[in-house]
């Protein structure tokens, strides 16, 4: 039986280690980060096409939630980068409508009469809501093919308002080593858009 259980232990500890050595190497991929910022471990509730690697976002505060970096391994070759990140923007339509939901919250400060002409005034809110679910390209630029430190990378930025604000996105597929990488960025903040992009700038892949 101490046979026994000392073998399950065994095998539990290489497990465990194997875990550890596996997020090292996917973790080593990273940025610098300044003071205000913070990164962790970025973790997908369900597989994807993309592993997670880390996470950047300001210092915890009530909007820091919305003003991120994600960046992730892709699993699969890609033979086309726009039409990847162009099929990657579709999946983004759902955090998009989690924000549309927040404003509409009874309990949001933005549910106050006041911001009613943001909700139906064209090209706001409603008008935003229409056209993202036909082409949510229409908020985006041309994808650009683009050089950093690490190397080529594909770009497609988007910004989609909704009335008294902008949801800023910048998706990005970077090539390095063989492997791709995809970064999202996004912010509802123009100020901390700009930092967000100078910290993926400072990628470099290990």
């Amino acid at each position: 039986m101490v046979k026994l259980l000392n073998s399950i232990s065994f095998r539990f500890l290489k497990l465990f280690f194997f875990f550890l050595l596996s997020n090292n190497i996917l973790y080593s991929q990273s940025f610098e980060i300044p003071k205000d910022f913070i990164e962790g471990p970025l973790i997908f509730p369900h597989e994807t096409i993309i592993t997670g690697i880390t996470k950047v976002l300001p210092v915890s505060n009530y909007f820091s939630k919305y003003s991120y970096i994600e960046l992730s391994k892709v699993n699969k070759k890609v033979n086309n980068p726009n039409l990847w990140l162009e099929d990657k923007l579709y999946d983004e339509l759902g955090s998009i409508a989690d924000l549309e939901r927040l404003l509409r919250n009874k309990d949001s400060p933005f549910s106050d009469p006041i911001f009613n002409q943001f909700k139906n005034n064209p090209l706001h809110i409603n008008d935003t809501l229409e056209q993202l679910a036909i082409n949510p390209l229409n908020y985006c630029d041309s994808i650009s093919k683009l050089l950093n430190f690490s190397g080529t990378f594909f770009e497609l930025n988007c910004t989609v308002p909704f009335g008294f604000y902008n949801k800023y996105l910048i998706l990005r597929l970077q090539y390095y080593e063989d492997i791709w990488y995809f970064k999202k960025i996004t912010s509802l903040s123009y100020k901390r858009i700009k930092e967000l992009v100078r910290i993926a700038e400072t990628f470099k892949g290990k």
